[in-house]
């Protein structure tokens, strides 16, 4: 019985593999046009050293942004970024605003409903960002009666805090600056997010803000990939060509080192 499931299984993705691909150049209507045209549209969040609009510049930087840009100049495909808020980045994708997110968007069997995923480029975990002089020094701290998690609607770290501590409430908010901000202003009790960011936040303000790393059977690995429209599979194909090539020749490892980034972040959990 299992050995025919298997089969089942296995003949079917052969079959979706042989359907994207054997009318040659043939594409989609959407990836027709972004090679026809020369440009794909890209909704984003804004993140950190991954992508943040500078107001110095007006231009947007950071790790993805550098991998977006990579993918220009290999493909002679103009990129065009589009700014939106965490929680508008599916919706924003599945009415039409974009072709692709390229913002990190951990997949989720969640999320796997809304749209497809590409292969992953990063891996984060999940840890809690508090106030320097709090009391809180642990996941059992955190996971109390009368505390107060902050994070951003529409993340992993909103899913993995709502499906993780059963004592403390979990608010959701709009962006990663609000959602900060109760923190430091003793609303919140913590911000529950990704450990790069937390980390990086904790290094820019020590003298305010400390993060908390949880054991291995405490946190949550997230992976960081591309998402399109199910009617688009054709456009993850070809995205997931450029990601396994770039992970490859080290890429993302290159990346990591220029934005001061952790290791672990190419190489995901060991």
């Amino acid at each position: 019985m299992l050995r025919t499931i298997a089969n089942t299984l296995a003949s079917a993705a052969v079959a979706a593999v042989v359907a994207l691909t054997a009318s040659g150049a043939s594409a989609g209507p959407t990836l027709d046009r972004i090679i026809s045209e020369k440009k794909l549209v890209v909704g984003v969040a804004p993140w950190n050293k991954f992508v943040l609009l500078n107001p110095k510049t007006s231009q947007y930087e950071g790790l993805i942004v550098d991998d977006i840009r990579n993918l220009e100049a290999m493909t002679g495909i103009k990129v065009e970024l589009v700014n939106t808020t965490w929680s508008g980045l599916v919706a924003g994708l599945q009415a039409g605003k974009w072709d692709v997110i390229m913002s990190g968007l951990g997949a989720t069997p969640e999320r796997a409903t809304a749209v497809a995923f590409g292969e992953a480029f990063g891996y984060l975990s999940s840890t809690a960002m508090v106030r320097a002089d709090s009391p809180v020094r642990t996941f059992a701290d955190l996971d109390k009666e009368g505390n107060v998690l902050s994070v951003v609607s529409g993340t992993a770290a909103q899913q993995y805090a709502q499906r993780t501590f059963k004592k403390a409430k979990v608010t959701p908010l709009s962006d990663t600056g609000a959602a900060v901000l109760e923190v430091m202003q003793g609303r919140s009790t913590a911000y529950i997010g990704d450990s790069v960011s937390n980390e990086l936040r904790a290094q820019e303000r020590p003298t305010e803000l400390r993060n908390i790393k949880f054991a291995s059977d405490q946190t949550e690995w997230t992976s960081m990939n591309h998402a399109v429209r199910y009617a688009d599979l054709d456009l993850l194909v070809f995205l997931d060509t450029y990601v396994r090539s770039m992970k490859l020749r080290g890429w993302y490892r290159t990346l990591a080192e220029k934005w001061n980034l952790p290791p672990e972040l190419a190489a995901g959990p060991r």
